[in-house]
């Protein structure tokens, strides 16, 4: 599954009621956000696809009310669905109102964005009223540079708040025309040297390196052409279990890495050599699994294993025991420090690509499937024997194989698994997951 071109997003970000939906009427011209003065009107996120004046393309969000303390309910819910926004938005325009001043809560706010290293636009909303035109200075205390006097209602600055929106817009977003690389998630759990790897692989200091854990909050794009080919590298925050993470900028984080695993084609996951494989390392690569993504393993810091032949050897064994539902994948042995073995991860993620693309004769398919069968009766997920007729593949990267049987019920999960490896034995898909799907037919 090749990862859709990607819009240009701005997202209207702020606490609730201080007026983002009618900015949004008022930006895009429609009356298309509910607009009212009771609280948490915007239960999730809207967004409508604008062009500019030079014919650029982009896409407006209004967001729901974000409460940072939120713990139940609908304003709990509202505000994962605002930080979802947050997350894929490539510019924020954080509106104030202005009649109330800055509030604490909107200091917390200004906080979070600012650990995002996302661009942001202040929006001081309500400027008709004499408070908030007397207090527009308040908004520059927050620390960021663009501050807009605005009134959605009456639409006062929104025309120099837009274009100063649409100055921001990359030259080329016409996703028809805009080349794609390959997208590639550079995932693992906090401070295991995910962006010191990113760095090795471009060449420059792209992505900010700290010994703190967690100092990556948000997914960082780099785009870069290696040999020919094009990639884009996604840095990501590192990730907790759920069960781990009770703080709002992490829990933010484990959004948008899983985020970034489900727009890249391939996972590339990295643990720490020197630690060992934990079990938060094989709850990522499930993580992955899930997202059906194609893997490649790393363990980076091995110039810390480099005079411990035993530890290199038992790290090995841990690998192929603790990952032994990663298909197979590629296990690489890199150092960020010294750049041993970095040059690798791109073509390695190259070939896993290929091998995700590949495409299996119905036939020669149905005969691999027909012998797996007789050696193996197949069941379904309750247990029962299915009858299973002929196979197709109908979707590739990664591949994708209906099974028409007498009834509709999925594979048993160890049966499944066996029909996986009967398909490795034949076909070198190392690394790449592949999905049955069963479906009653003749």
């Amino acid at each position: 599954m090749t990862a859709a071109p990607r819009t240009f997003s701005v997202a209207l970000v702020g606490r609730p009621n201080v007026g983002k939906s009618a900015l949004f009427n008022r930006l895009s011209g429609t009356r298309k956000a509910l607009v009212h003065d009771r609280p948490g009107m915007t239960r999730d996120s809207f967004a409508l696809d604008l062009v500019s004046e030079t014919g650029r393309r982009w896409r407006l969000v209004d967001t729901g009310g974000l409460d940072l303390d939120a713990a139940g309910g609908f304003a709990a819910w509202t505000s994962e669905k605002a930080l979802d926004a947050v997350v894929d938005a490539d510019l924020l325009v954080l509106v104030l109102d202005g009649s109330d001043g800055v509030l604490p809560e909107d200091e917390r706010i200004a906080s979070r964005l600012r650990a995002l290293g996302k661009p942001v636009v202040v929006a001081w909303n309500k400027v008709d009223r004499k408070e908030a035109e007397a207090g527009l200075e308040q908004a520059y205390e927050l620390g960021f540079e663009d501050v807009f006097g605005v009134s959605a209602v009456h639409g006062v600055g929104s025309d120099e708040l837009l274009e100063a929106l649409e100055a921001r817009l990359p030259e080329d977003l016409d996703p028809e025309t805009r080349a794609e690389g390959l997208p590639v998630a550079i995932v693992g759990r906090p401070n295991v040297g995910k962006s010191s790897i990113v760095n090795r692989i471009v060449g420059a200091e792209r992505v900010m390196v700290s010994e703190i854990a967690g100092t990556t909050r948000n997914p960082v794009d780099v785009e870069l052409v290696r040999g020919g080919r094009s990639y884009v590298l996604v840095d990501t925050a590192g990730i907790r279990r759920k069960g781990k993470t009770s703080d709002s900028a992490e829990l933010l984080s484990v959004v948008a890495a899983r985020k970034a695993m489900e727009r890249a084609r391939i996972a590339v996951v990295v643990f720490d050599a020197s630690e060992g494989i934990t079990s938060q390392d094989a709850t990522i690569a499930g993580y992955a699994e899930e997202a059906r993504r194609s893997l490649v393993l790393v363990a980076n810091k091995w110039d810390l294993l480099a005079d411990d032949p035993v530890a290199q050897k038992t790290l090995r064994e841990d690998v192929r025991r603790r990952f032994v539902f990663t298909r197979g994948a590629a296990f690489l042995t890199v150092s960020a420090k010294t750049g041993a073995g970095v040059s690798k991860i791109l073509p390695e993620a190259d070939a896993v690509a290929r091998r995700s693309a590949l495409k299996l004769s119905t036939g020669e398919l149905n005969r691999v499937l027909k012998k797996a069968f007789e050696a193996q009766l197949p069941k379904g997920r309750s247990g029962r024997e299915l009858k299973i007729r002929y196979a197709v593949q109908i979707a590739s990267e990664p591949p994708l194989i209906r099974l028409f049987s007498d009834r509709d019920e999925p594979l048993h999960f160890a049966f499944e698994r066996f029909l996986q490896n009967r398909l490795r034995e034949k076909w070198d898909l190392a690394g790449v997951p592949v999905k049955f799907v069963v479906r009653k037919g003749e």
